[in-house]
């Protein structure tokens, strides 16, 4: 059997598995210093594909970072990518929305003098954005997330983000 170049080998293999990291900042000022850190898994679900629109299923773990309070977001939901034409398919739009678990959901800024409450443990979010395959089994992605717990609580605020990926397609 001859010996095939790892990049043709990759080049010819239909890969529907994403594993990513998501660093996020808000968009807007607020009263305490936050961030994410996320890894996520996407499965392409092709077969399920409504023209060019292409959906997948993500499960996600994050750090939710607040002040001197560190907690957990756990995820699921769907996403989905339309891919452009024009940039050799290299762009794809993508879009996720997602239900959320925040093991904190009450943060303490570092001189003790403001807090960032955001309702209770669960939480709805949304995020559109773009993902450029820098390679056919690597990327870079750019999405704006809207998260809040959809008035399920007294306290309702919502987290906008900007949110920065890296990843590998298996």
């Amino acid at each position: 059997m001859p010996k095939v170049p790892l990049k043709r080998y990759l080049n010819n293999m239909y890969l529907d598995h994403t594993l990513g990291f998501r660093a996020g900042i808000p968009t807007t000022g607020q009263n305490i210093a936050i961030n994410t850190k996320e890894v996520y898994v996407q499965k392409e679900l092709s077969q399920y594909s409504i023209g060019l629109m292409i959906p997948s299923i993500e499960v996600a773990v994050a750090q939710f970072n607040g002040g001197v309070d560190n907690g957990y977001n756990y995820s699921i939901g769907p996403a989905y990518a339309i891919p452009m034409t024009g940039f050799a398919s290299r762009l794809r739009l993508t879009a996720h929305t997602k239900v959320h678990w925040l093991t904190k959901h009450e943060f303490t800024s570092e001189d003790g003098s403001s807090t960032k409450r955001y309702g209770g443990p669960v939480q709805w979010s949304y995020a559109v954005g773009g993902k450029y395959q820098i390679e056919k089994n690597t990327y870079a992605e750019y999405t704006w997330q809207h998260m809040s717990n959809g008035d399920r609580y007294d306290y309702n605020p919502a987290l906008e983000t900007h949110n920065f990926t890296v990843g590998v397609n298996f």
